[in-house]
C-alpha cells in the first residue's frame, strides 16, 4: 500500500512537483484557483458541490462526498414544551400585573404620605390653636368671676343704701356688703 501526498505547490521556483502516482479516477488538482465567471455560480440557494474522493483501500469505485455533511435528523419536541410556553407567558403577565399594582400601591401610599402629613400638621396647628383658646377662656372666667363678684357687691351697695338707717334690715345689708366688697374695697 502507498499513500500518496499532496501535490506540492511552487512559489515561482520552478514547475509543480507531481505526485508519484495516482490512482485510477483521482483527479489533480489545479494549481492555481479557478477564474471567476458569472456562469460559474450555482443556479439554486440549496446547490451544495461536491468533490471526488480518492479511492480508498478495498474499495472498487471512488466516492462523493458533499462538503457539508447533513445534520442529525431533527429530534421530536416534547409535549412539555407549549406546556412550558403557557405557564412561562402567564408567569410574565403576572410579574408585569404585580409590578404595576405595586406601583400604583406605592403612588397611593405616597399620596397618603403626604395627606397624613397634612393633617397632623393641621392637627398641632388646632392642638396649639385650643391651647390658646384654653387660655383666653382662663382669662375670660377670671374676669366673668370678677365682674360677677362686681356686680354682687353693687347689688349689696344698693340694697345697703336703699334700707333705713339703723334698721336690721341695714344690718343685713352691711353684712352683706362687707362679704361681697371684700376684695373691691376694703
Amino acid at each position: 500500500m502507498t499513500y500518496n501526498p499532496p501535490p506540492h505547490y511552487s512559489l515561482g521556483d520552478g514547475e509543480p512537483q507531481q505526485p508519484q502516482s495516482a490512482p485510477p479516477g483521482y483527479s489533480q488538482p489545479q494549481s492555481a484557483p479557478p477564474a471567476y465567471s458569472p456562469a460559474a455560480q450555482p443556479a439554486a440557494p440549496g446547490y451544495v458541490p461536491t468533490q471526488p474522493v480518492p479511492m480508498q483501500p478495498g474499495f472498487s469505485q471512488p466516492l462523493t462526498q458533499p462538503l457539508l455533511a447533513p445534520g442529525p435528523p431533527p429530534q421530536r419536541r416534547s409535549a412539555m414544551v407549549p406546556v412550558l410556553a403557557v405557564v412561562a407567558v402567564i408567569g410574565f403577565a403576572g410579574a408585569a400585573l404585580s409590578l404595576a399594582l405595586w406601583l400604583r400601591t406605592s403612588g397611593d401610599l405616597d399620596d397618603v404620605s403626604a395627606q397624613i402629613e397634612d393633617r397632623e400638621a393641621e392637627i398641632a396647628q388646632l392642638q396649639e390653636d385650643l391651647e390658646a383658646a384654653e387660655t383666653q377662656v382662663g382669662d375670660l372666667e377670671v374676669q366673668a368671676a370678677d365682674a360677677e363678684s362686681m356686680r354682687a357687691c353693687l347689688d349689696d351697695l344698693n340694697w345697703y343704701y336703699a334700707t333705713e338707717a339703723e334698721s336690721e334690715e341695714e344690718a343685713q345689708a352691711e353684712l352683706a356688703l362687707q362679704e361681697s366688697c371684700a376684695t373691691w374695697l376694703w
